[in-house]
């Protein structure tokens, strides 16, 4: 892959619980021309606070990667409503962003199906 200034711009920090279990989570990226590490609120472009526990038990309080990837489909097809910036490699993303979230589905709809959608438990494939 080439370099984009994103690969050094964005930062995550995720968390476990005691049992190594997923929670929560944050992701930033300053804003351009702003030292990383020095991100106050009117300095960042982007902020994901990620989804911390489990739905059933706390309620969604956070973007899940679905979000994430649907906010990032979304902006494409903006560029690609306009005929200036519409482009072959803008459907593409959005083809395999518009996959990606297509697989996330699957993958809950088998855990729905096994059982253990909503838990810590893992799924079979």
């Amino acid at each position: 892959m080439g370099h984009r200034q994103s690969e050094t711009q964005v930062k995550s920090s995720f968390t476990t619980d005691e049992h190594g279990n997923p929670t929560g989570g944050v992701t930033t990226m300053a804003a351009p021309g702003i030292a990383p590490g020095s991100v106050s609120p009117n300095e960042t472009a982007i902020v994901i606070y990620y989804q911390d526990g489990i739905v059933g038990d706390s309620g969604q309080n956070g973007a899940f990667v679905e979000d994430v990837i649907e906010a990032a489909r979304q902006r494409l097809m903006f560029f690609n409503s306009n005929p200036k910036f519409r482009c072959r490699e803008n459907s593409l993303a959005i083809t395999k962003l518009e996959e990606a979230l297509q697989w996330l589905d699957w993958r809950t709809r088998q855990r729905d199906l096994q059982g253990v959608e909503n838990t810590y438990e893992t799924h079979t494939e």
